[in-house]
């Protein structure tokens, strides 16, 4: 170390005149004993100066491993450099959600699947569903519909508010009416409208009271938002037909082509 080479010629330089000097009786007793004291007061200091140092290198290594750490901590939020990132839904999907809680039409076992993410407040997506139920019954069993809650995130929004409603009449099996009549109202969404067309199809009223209020049917609601924004949706209609995708308004044309493909290559 560093220290120990400045401190062992001191000693060296010090001490080897004292005992040569002593052994040839120099000044007789007086002078080799303050001479000694001298020596012995420097050594101390220097000792005194070689720990102090040695305690600030100490303290600046703690210091520097901390640094690390810190600047470790502050990219993926742990202190624990054995910890490994836990990768979020935008990692892990590479595609839509098939096998979940969504409502549907068509045979499971189709062969192509159409995940159609929309808005009960966009006149467009009206449109595209039409569109989207033409073709379901030009290829009858060989499609299934999916459908995707993609409202706006404010939950006391009408469209946020309509989605749950959807959501609690696919609690009684009334899924597909009640989302074409918000369809067909959607310039009026509100929690009226929801009650009247209730009535319409004949839903039990205190558990669609209940289920509206429900946070895990709300959270069904929030599941579709975070997956949209995990696969990098930035506008409705989206639809993705297996693994194509489509942003935007889409013909007839436009979508028996891709579904011709997809079928071909089975």
């Amino acid at each position: 170390m560093p220290f120990l080479k400045k401190v062992h010629p001191v000693r060296n330089k010090f001490f080897s005149p004292i005992r040569s000097k002593t052994s040839n009786g120099i000044n007789g007793a007086k002078f080799p004993t303050k001479l000694f004291i001298v020596a012995a007061l420097g050594n101390f200091i220097l000792l005194f100066f070689f720990f102090s140092s040695l305690k600030l290198n100490l303290a600046s290594s703690q210091a520097g491993s901390e640094r690390v750490i810190g600047s470790y901590r502050g990219s993926n939020g742990t202190g624990d450099l054995l910890i490994t990132k836990v990768p979020g839904l935008k990692d892990i999907l590479d595609g839509p959600i098939v096998n979940g809680p969504d409502p549907s039409l068509g045979p499971d076992e189709a062969p192509v699947i159409i995940a159609y993410f929309a808005d009960y407040e966009c006149r467009y997506c009206r449109k595209q569903e039409a569109v989207i139920k033409n073709m379901m019954k030009q290829y009858k069993d060989k499609i299934r519909l999916i459908w995707k809650d993609y409202p706006e995130r404010d939950i006391n929004s009408g469209s946020f508010s309509a989605a749950v409603a959807g959501r609690c009449a696919e609690e009684q099996g009334q899924f597909w009416p009640f989302h074409d009549l918000l369809f067909e109202n959607g310039d009026n969404l509100g929690k009226d409208l929801f009650i009247t067309l209730a009535e319409r199809l004949n839903l039990k009223r205190s558990l669609f009271f209940g289920c509206l209020e429900d946070e895990e049917v709300g959270q069904l609601v929030k599941n579709n938002i975070l997956e949209a924004e995990a696969l990098d949706i930035k506008g409705v209609p989206f639809i993705f037909i297996n693994r194509e995708e489509i942003m935007g308004e889409a013909t007839d044309d436009d979508l028996k082509k891709i579904i011709d493909i997809e079928l071909d290559e089975l």
